[in-house]
């Protein structure tokens, strides 16, 4: 009887097993789905007019060709170029001229790039 008690403290319970395995399984499954980018994104609505979305959409098919990129990224870099040019150049421009919508913001940015 001794004996068949060391027996089964050494084979351990079933909950411990299971334990076991479940730590042998996450270290050799790869994670289900698209990897990680490096940056982390914060989930955040947008609202594009149709024109937008349509540029939007053509943006990135073309720059997708080049590289793997999605949209939210391309916002990104847009938000970021736009945040250059108003720092590099709009505070002069926001002195002289006043701004009374977004209309006005936007041929503003359009006479900075000069296109």
């Amino acid at each position: 009887m001794a004996k068949s008690n060391a027996n089964s403290e050494e084979r351990g319970t079933f909950a411990k097993l299971y334990d076991v395995q479940e730590q042998m399984s996450r270290r050799n499954s790869k994670p289900l789905g698209r990897p990680r980018k490096k940056v982390q994104r914060k989930p955040t609505t947008i609202h594009l007019t149709q024109s937008e979305s349509r540029k939007l959409s053509k943006l990135h098919l073309l720059v997708s060709d080049q590289f793997s990129v999605n949209r939210s990224e391309l916002v990104g870099v847009a938000i970021e170029v736009l945040a250059a040019l108003v720092e590099k150049k709009g505070e002069k421009a926001f002195e002289e001229i006043h701004l009374e919508d977004v209309e006005s913001f936007r041929e503003l940015v359009f006479d900075f790039m000069k296109l």
